[in-house]
């Protein structure tokens, strides 16, 4: 009854993981070849997102980044070796053109930056505090990203 629920879109939010983000803000779970070991499938995440309203995403930017917490803020240490933003996800377990298509209302949170869902693609909203824009964020996305004309910057009280 719990799948019924979620497919009746039954529920208003959604919060979950991700492992990749694409162009359209398309999200892959199931599948990633730099680490194949860390994927078992999407299980119940395609009937979890298809209906729900709002949907946080969230993970890491880059995986295998080294981080630590600085002056109330976040410091990259270290940049990691998989990109996370990508052209094209390997698996489809999300489709973000579906979700701008029926108006959900979709957020990609990440340790550098918060990004929305908007019909032209990927905008970053919000930026933690000690994260270079230009370097740490839209360097390491392998595609463009818009960026908000009210950037927030995130708290520093969350990194303390």
């Amino acid at each position: 009854h719990q799948f019924i629920y979620f497919q009746g879109g039954g529920f208003d939010a959604s919060l979950l993981s991700f492992l990749q983000i694409d162009r359209h803000g398309s999200v892959n779970v199931s599948k990633l070849s730099a680490r194949p070991h860390v994927t078992a499938g999407a299980g119940g995440f395609v009937d979890i997102t298809a209906r729900a309203k709002k949907i946080v995403f969230s993970g890491f930017f880059n995986a295998g980044a080294r981080l630590s917490l600085a002056d109330g803020g976040i410091r990259i240490d270290g940049e990691g070796k998989v990109k996370k933003v990508v052209g094209e996800v390997e698996h489809i377990s999300f489709s973000g053109k579906r979700a701008v298509a029926q108006g959900q209302d979709i957020t990609y949170v990440t340790e550098r930056c918060v990004m929305k869902l908007t019909p032209d693609g990927l905008m970053v909203t919000e930026l933690a505090p000690g994260i270079d824009l230009q370097r740490d964020v839209l360097a390491q996305a392998e595609i463009p990203l818009a960026v908000a004309n009210d950037l927030k910057v995130t708290p520093d009280a969350l990194y303390r």
